[in-house]
């Protein structure tokens, strides 16, 4: 009997399709084809539900944006919400002041968060305060304004005194005005001085300890590691230098610095005579006095001071906060708080009208000058211009006042920028250069190119003198086995790595600092009508306080911002009131692209603080990175001998 097979055996074995030796590769394509069109319908699927989505979300995204950068600029941590009605205008400025005007943008306002994250320190607005408590003058509502200055960052003299300034006109205008901090650095302490009650924690101080310039020195370091400096310098005080050639400051530049501080010391001492009780007084005895003083408080520092009339009041500020809620009403969150108003939220209230057509414009440099900005706010060479270009091409532009707070830095970026602002001044366009703490070196090179130079009493200026630098590290390389060799066309066409840069090369560079410096005088000699043969009284590398520095005729005048700006409206032909005064400021976000803004406005409203920091780092890049580059490229340097001293 035979075996029956299945059919499908006989439909295997039957169909000549089945036994051709293709059918294999036949039904593989097959496949292949429908696995691709799949593919193919679910990429082209997700794209459309991803399109869609980011539809939805940048559509919320623009919401939450706007609410999100409006809390930023409405500032943090203040005690309560906006209260319109309060009588008391509070200033929480833990944390650090800004020179620079902040950007009105709200993509500037969630890079300031940003960056507040990444340093764990809120930053505020210098000219934001100025405003408040300026408006706070005039405001029949407000009845007290609180300074709380614990945690106050390093501060210059010259912006101290902006803020105590603005005290002093409250207390003009008949408004209460306090202070309350458990530790007052000496910075804060100027502030405080101009406030009509100074309370102080009963467990804190006043940090009073006078001011110090010095600086670490590494020629001992670079002998150890066998490395060789190249320097090349133009002025005999120029003590930049001095770090890497000598292990100790040397004489002519310690009797310098003891000068300058000295001197600002002096003017801090005199600053704090508008409190009253310390006219006449030594706020800081010697340390043997100072000692044997608070060993009659048994160490009682708080008191010590109240009792020599530092301060008014040994009070908490919890405490004042409390006594005020019992005078001025009482939070509707916290019976123990007072009705208050945030300075942030108060400048809120008002809304900002339109002043004179024809304007004055405020351009900010501040920091060491270099050739290209790693942030819209450094001072170089390409931010300066490009806001100098924009302003030359606004007719209501009459005249600019330079901010300058800087020691100094690369000098081809210095030299454009003076030429950018000569070629306004040929154009009708007044200049004024305000020096707020420091015009040293590149940054009073560029100043000449100004109609008028005016400088705060504490601000150093000076130091006219140039140097370049670079280190060789032939003789370590040397000693570790490498070694460097071949041939060129020239002297200067090879680059000295394992081997000493050849004397010709050195002569090179040396002439061409002394061209720099010659360069340097003649510019000053030229635009402050001095005798280039009298170089050695105003130049060789010299740092010298406002007096003197007017004196030897470097500068118009001593006087504050404020100042500047009257003699720029002077100079254009008017007064203050007849000129509107804007910052003029690069926009933050013209930097990134724009996929870099898109990226940042979506994910300040989606993604947590950590991710923020790193998105912000990874777009930004390190700042320390364009140093190094700069340093090892061995650039013409403009540099002042010492960073201006913050209290």
């Amino acid at each position: 009997m035979s075996e029956i097979k299945p059919p499908y055996q006989d439909l295997q074995s039957n169909n000549p399709e089945n036994r051709h030796p293709c059918t294999k590769v036949w039904r593989a394509l097959l496949w292949l084809g429908g696995a691709l069109t799949f593919i193919r319908n679910f990429i082209a699927n997700t794209v459309m539900l991803l399109i869609v989505l980011l539809a939805v979300i940048a559509i919320q995204a623009v919401n939450s944006f706007k609410d999100e950068a409006t809390a930023v600029i409405s500032g943090q941590g203040s005690l309560e919400p906006l209260v319109p009605n309060a009588e008391i205008l509070y200033l929480p400025l833990s944390g650090s002041i800004a020179e620079i005007p902040f950007g009105s943008s709200q993509f500037a306002a969630i890079y300031r968060e940003l960056n507040a994250n990444l340093s764990g320190q809120d930053e505020h607005d210098l000219q934001a305060i100025e405003q408040a408590l300026t408006f706070a003058a005039y405001d029949d509502d407000i009845k007290y304004v609180l300074l709380d200055l614990e945690g106050l960052g390093p501060i210059s003299q010259s912006m101290a005194e902006r803020i105590g300034q603005k005290l002093q006109l409250l207390k003009t205008e008949g408004k209460e005005t306090a202070v309350t901090a458990t530790t007052y650095s000496q910075g804060a302490y100027l502030i405080a001085v101009n406030a009509q009650q100074i309370y102080l924690d009963p467990l804190g101080a006043i940090d009073l300890k006078g001011i110090a310039l010095s600086s670490l020195y590494f020629k001992g370091l670079i002998d150890n590691l066998k490395l060789t400096p190249y320097i090349f310098r133009a002025g005999h005080f120029k003590s930049a230098v001095e770090p890497f050639t000598r292990d100790s400051m040397s004489p002519d530049v310690k009797a310098e610095y003891q000068q300058l501080a000295q001197g600002l010391w002096q003017q801090y001492e005199r600053a704090l005579e508008v409190r009253q009780p310390l006219r006449g007084t030594t706020v800081l005895p010697e340390a043997s006095a100072f000692i044997a003083a608070l060993e009659r408080y048994h160490g009682d520092t708080a008191l010590m001071q109240k009792e020599m009339g530092l301060v008014d009041s040994l009070k908490s500020k919890a405490e004042l906060l409390s006594d005020l809620s019992r005078r001025f009403g009482q939070s509707t969150h916290d019976r123990f708080m007072p009705q208050l108003v945030d300075y942030r939220d108060y400048l809120n209230l008002f809304t900002q009208e339109s002043g004179p057509q024809e304007q004055i414009a405020i351009v900010y440099g501040v920091g060491e000058i270099i050739k290209q900005g790693q942030t819209a706010l450094d001072f170089s060479a390409d931010n300066i211009i490009g806001v100098l270009n924009d302003l030359g091409q606004n007719p209501a532009v009459k005249a600019i006042v330079l901010y300058i707070n800087s020691p100094g830095g690369m000098a081809d970026a210095s030299e454009q920028m003076r030429r950018k602002l000569e070629r306004l001044r040929n154009s009708g366009v007044k200049v004024v250069t305000a020096i707020q703490g420091m015009g040293a070196s590149g940054a009073y090179w560029t100043a000449t190119a100004s109609d008028k130079i005016i400088a705060t009493p504490s601000s150093l200026i000076g130091s006219i003198g140039v140097f370049s630098i670079g280190v060789g590290a032939h003789e370590l390389l040397n000693s570790l086995g490498v070694y460097q060799d071949g041939t060129a066309t020239h002297e200067f066409a090879t680059m000295p790595a394992a081997e000493p840069m050849n004397p010709a090369q050195q002569q090179r560079l040396a002439l061409s600092v002394e061209h720099t410096y010659k360069t340097f005088i003649d510019l000053v000699s030229a635009s402050r009508r001095l005798k280039p043969s009298d170089y050695q009284t105003y130049a060789e590398g010299q740092v010298f306080l406002a007096d003197e520095a007017k004196m030897l005729g470097l500068i118009d005048d001593v006087g504050t911002l404020e100042d500047a700006i009257a003699r720029a409206a002077a100079l254009a032909g008017g007064s203050v009131d007849d000129f509107s005064i804007v910052p003029a400021l690069p926009q933050t976000d013209e930097r990134l692209s724009a996929l870099e803004r898109f990226i940042f406005r979506r994910a300040a409203a989606y993604l947590p603080s950590d991710a923020l920091q790193l998105l912000l780092t990874l777009t930004q890049g390190s700042a320390g990175a364009l140093g190094a580059e700069t340093a090892a490229r061995g650039q013409l340097e403009l540099l002042g001998p010492l960073q201006e001293p913050l209290l």
